[in-house]
């Protein structure tokens, strides 16, 4: 008889070691959100996730290890929910605006998480956030070139429109959340199409000589 149930080809052991480190994540992201990264203690995770320190460090090696943990985790659900928020056939600047509202819904309900990756140095531990930033300014890059090649806008350097855009979206998010206006959120994907797409809009050539 094996000395540890196992349920689903999980052993028990594992288990426990799944719930631990996702109480020690929550009790983490809190912290680090309002308190930042450098100010949060091993010891005021550990209270914060009502277990000892020794067995905190059973389940993470160091705060970098939960740092990058709960990147990995919060991060690769945005992800995850930016793709399937749309499908590969539609139109570029739709899936652009399906990615920002699923993000936007994902910080709406992380908002310690998103004071953690507005507040928190992008190059620390080797520029962890910073990456994630890189990687949502390729994708918007990508998408608006394929707008571009189709005609939708007018052409310029894909590469600065992202930046822009990316970076337009991450100051209003921080803005608001800022100023604890939590609904203002909804409101930034119809701010960007205002203030950056529309413009961009490529004309029919009778309009344009109107």
């Amino acid at each position: 008889m094996q000395s540890e149930s196992a349920e689903n080809g999980v052993s028990r052991r594992e288990r426990e070691r799944r719930r631990c480190r996702e109480l020690i994540l929550s009790a983490a992201v809190e912290l680090f959100g309002r308190r930042g990264y450098q100010k949060t203690s091993m010891k005021e995770i550990a209270d914060r996730a009502d277990m000892s320190v020794g067995k905190l460090y059973s389940c993470f090696a160091g705060k970098e290890e939960i740092y990058r943990a709960l990147l990995e985790k919060y991060m690769g659900e945005m992800h995850r929910r930016g793709d399937a928020a749309c499908l590969p056939g539609d139109p570029p600047l739709d899936q652009l605006r399906c990615r920002i509202v699923a993000a936007i819904e994902h910080f709406k309900e992380h908002l310690d998480f998103l004071m953690i990756y507005h507040n928190e140095s992008p190059m620390l531990l080797e520029g962890t956030i910073r990456r994630e930033i890189e990687h949502n300014r390729q994708t918007a890059e990508s998408l608006l070139a394929r707008a571009m090649e189709r005609g939708e806008l007018r052409r310029m350097d894909p590469s600065i429109l992202s930046a822009v855009f990316v970076g337009g979206i991450h100051d209003l998010l921080h803005l608001f959340a800022d100023r604890r206006d939590v609904g203002k959120f909804e409101d930034v994907p119809e701010i960007m199409d205002r203030l950056i797409i529309e413009p961009l809009r490529a004309r029919p050539a009778l309009e344009r000589k109107e």
